[in-house]
């Protein structure tokens, strides 16, 4: 489950505002390891290791940085688990005073979450965590996603990207096909 993004390309003007500061990061960052957490749960899934990159435009005369780290972790599909790893992930390769272009999130090792390994004592308590994940996707379902949010996410920001010019998703979408009538 990718969570990766360009950050702030306005659709419009095709311009890219990029993220200068770690508490912009953390924010991306966050939004994006929840949307790759919620995509799991929608699958029935769960993820046992994690990928957190990010990294300069590299045609923009800014000096070239990637960082890029892949690690293992509990078998989950906690947003807010896999939250804390990805920015803790991302706060180790910050580097500041420079200009990222693109973030991502990356969930990796996906099973079925009924095939799992159990541990034996985990971070998180199972038991809660699917009451509330469960009750966040039952919220988002119902009025629409990003209604609830782990915290630190806000609704609109100055990287995310824009798609105010996006063509309509006839072969995927029923709601975007056109009525005719006669």
């Amino acid at each position: 489950m990718d969570g990766s993004f360009e950050f702030g390309e306005d659709a419009q003007h095709r311009k890219h505002h990029p993220v200068e500061t770690w508490q912009d990061m953390r924010e991306a960052l966050a939004a994006h390891a929840a949307r790759a957490a919620e995509k799991c749960r929608k699958h029935g899934l769960v993820a046992n290791a994690m990928q957190v990159f990010f990294h300069t435009h590299p045609h923009n005369g800014d000096p070239w940085y990637h960082g890029q780290r892949s690690f293992e972790i509990e078998p989950t599909a906690d947003s807010l688990a896999i939250i804390g790893q990805a920015v803790a992930a991302g706060r180790s390769m910050w580097k500041p005073e420079t200009r990222y272009a693109k973030a991502g999130v990356i969930l990796l090792d996906l099973q079925a979450e009924a095939d799992a390994p159990r541990d034996l004592l985990p971070t998180v308590d199972p038991v809660r965590s699917q009451k509330l994940m469960t009750a966040l996707d039952a919220v988002n379902a119902k009025f629409g996603r990003g209604t609830l949010r782990p915290g630190g996410i806000r609704q609109t920001t100055p990287w995310s990207t824009r798609a105010n010019n996006r063509s309509p998703r006839y072969t995927t979408r029923i709601s975007d096909l056109m009525e005719v009538r006669a």
